[in-house]
């Protein structure tokens, strides 16, 4: 047999067995005709591109782990709050979640770096036991060496620092040096997340960290959409890349739930067993008169949590359905549920960037914006700078707040985190943030679609057609 019959071969073999491979994998129909029909078209990209793209390769083993190592917080959480009915509601969430509600004595809204910065700084700078610090970008600029300074002083002062960079976020600082060589330098300890690496070769695209923590001596913390870095100063004109956002600071039951949630990547990343156990010290009283519950969401046993709880928790809107988000290309079951709610006569408003980060994301979206209009679902568009908060508001009690996207990439390839609240207080401050930002925005109408040439039109459905991937 000569040489090139067996590439051939080989080449032929490798197209089908990456084809059988997504036929016997992929959940979602489409996605696996998608990339059955792309390896075997092209027998030699395809299984490249399915191979650093399209197989899930988070170690189940791994992940038992580090969930193993920890030990069981046995405070009950409560199903029904005392002299507060929140059903159905939060009937959802304990269903996905097989969790009831924690409490949290206060949460805070913070825009942006500005507000959230100095926040998490005084945090840091008054531990006196650990810190507990994840995020998908830590830029090694100026604000990042705030963090270093604050991190490595803990540090001096003997409060045990635990560091979660996420390994492909890390790069996102380019041309900068990455932020794991200031960690290294200051003798701070670091995981990364899935790390990207040439030798082996590990090209982990997807399963990424996209969860944003800080915990502090188990008392408070932070989790939101923002990362650290300057490009979070919104107000600092001179960023080209600057981006408004928003954060939480909470006190109470809930950040047992986030720091344990922190501990679980962490024992992940950093590949070995920690002999600090997981204490909880806060108290879930029956009283309290804000109710949370923390949501994780990833490519392993927590896949499609918070694709469910966005169905179910829509389905309950009775007056209003209110989203904020950067990348919004949600699956056809969200989308049926927001359909279903204005159909109802629900207030369904969708609040997103003008301008994007992500090109592709920008294009795809333009595709499927016109099917709202026709459904009466209102589409508002902000101005510059970039827009990165995520929030849902839902009638007047509840809201869903963390650093999750309604994408894909998101709802399904990364792991991230959720946390619902059912409190009025902030349910109508994130209504009046989201009211300053729709009288500045511009509304989707059909004399904007109609101006759409054909060309734009041909290349934002291409786009679209990457949906499952962007």
């Amino acid at each position: 047999m000569n040489t090139t019959l067996i590439i051939s071969t080989l080449v032929v073999l490798s197209g089908f067995s990456a084809a059988l491979h997504a036929l016997l994998t992929k959940r979602d129909s489409k996605a696996a005709f998608g990339w059955i029909g792309f390896c075997l078209v092209l027998p030699v990209a395809g299984p490249l591109v399915y191979l650093v793209f399209g197989i899930n390769r988070v170690n189940q083993r791994a992940h038992r782990a580090y969930l193993a190592s920890l030990e069981v917080d046995e405070s009950p959480s409560i199903l029904d709050p005392e002299n507060i009915d929140l059903r159905p509601m939060s009937t959802v969430g304990e269903r996905v979640t097989g969790k009831g509600l924690r409490a949290a004595r206060s949460v805070t809204l913070l825009e942006n770096g500005e507000q959230l910065f100095p926040e998490m700084l005084q945090a840091i700078e008054s531990a006196e036991r650990h810190v507990h610090l994840a995020s998908y970008i830590f830029d090694n600029d100026e604000t990042g060496e705030q963090f270093i300074t604050a991190l490595s002083k803990a540090r001096d002062r003997g409060v045990n620092i635990r560091i979660i960079v996420d390994g492909l976020g890390e790069y996102m600082c380019f041309p900068r040096s990455r932020i794991g060589h200031r960690l290294k330098q200051e003798n701070l300890r670091f995981a990364r997340f899935n790390p990207i690496t040439l030798i082996p070769p590990t090209l982990y695209l997807n399963m990424r960290n996209h969860r944003k923590i800080l915990v502090v001596d188990g008392r408070v913390a932070f989790t939101g959409g923002q990362n650290i870095g300057n490009r979070q100063l919104a107000g600092r004109t001179s960023i080209s890349n600057r981006a408004s956002d928003l954060h939480f600071k909470f006190s109470g039951k809930i950040v047992d739930e986030l720091e344990r949630a922190f501990l679980r990547d962490w024992y992940h990343a950093y590949g070995k067993k920690d002999i600090r156990s997981f204490k909880p010290v806060n108290d879930n009283p029956r009283s309290s008169a804000i109710w949370t519950r923390l949501v994780l969401d990833g490519p392993s046993e927590y896949l499609d949590q918070l694709n469910d709880l966005l169905v179910g928790i829509i389905s309950t809107a009775r007056h209003r359905v209110w989203i904020m988000t950067p990348y919004f290309l949600p699956g056809p079951d969200i989308v049926a549920a927001l359909v279903g709610a204005r159909l109802r006569g629900v207030d369904v408003k969708i609040v997103l960037p003008s301008t994007n980060n992500i090109f592709l994301v920008h294009w795809a979206n333009q595709h499927i914006l016109p099917y709202y209009l026709e459904k009466d679902i209102a589409v508002f568009f902000q101005p510059a700078p970039f827009a990165h908060a995520k929030a849902l508001i839902i009638d007047d009690n509840y809201s869903l707040i963390g650093s999750a996207n309604l994408d894909a990439r998101s709802l399904r390839l990364n792991f991230e985190l959720a946390v619902e609240i059912f409190d009025s207080a902030l349910n109508q401050e994130l209504a009046s943030h989201m009211e300053q930002k729709l009288a500045v925005s511009s509304r989707l109408t059909s004399a904007v679609l109609g101006s759409i040439s054909l060309p734009i039109r041909i290349r934002n459905a291409i786009a679209w057609l990457f949906t499952p991937y962007l």
